[in-house]
């Protein structure tokens, strides 16, 4: 009887440990899915950034479209150089709990739209003048 009573307590701890982690590989397989869809969605909304699809200028809790339990906010400052800006992206999720839920935050040195503005403004000048120089 003793012998069964040691082999049931053996099996009992064996079956807990393998439960324990059972249970942390899928939240870690949970966790993994969310960090990754949050850095796929950062790059894309950093992408819609520099292509000038959004404006640069500081958001906060913005949902997206195909998903609102799915946030992102933008902050730009000044960068180390007049005409750059230093943005950053941050994507949230919010889940039903802890493990569930997730956020991750990239950055990037962008060239301010307005100095783009105004070089192609300039060059427009410029060839005009030349043109009208030419007598054309």
């Amino acid at each position: 009887m003793l012998e069964v009573l040691i082999s049931l307590a053996i099996f009992m701890t064996a079956f807990v440990a393998l439960s324990q982690l059972s249970h942390n590989g899928m939240r870690s397989a949970v966790e993994a899915r969310l960090t990754t869809k949050a850095i796929l969605r950062a790059e894309s909304k950093m992408a819609e950034i520099v292509a000038a699809v959004e404006p640069l200028e500081d958001i906060t809790d913005q949902p997206f479209q195909d998903d609102e339990s799915w946030t992102w906010s933008m902050q730009a400052v000044l960068g180390p150089h007049a005409d750059l800006q230093d943005v950053t992206v941050t994507v949230n999720y919010e889940g039903a709990n802890q493990l569930a839920s997730t956020s991750f935050s990239m950055s990037r040195l962008i060239r301010d739209p307005i100095v783009y503005e105004m070089a192609a403004a300039e060059a427009a000048a410029a060839e005009e003048a030349e043109l009208e120089g030419e007598g054309l």
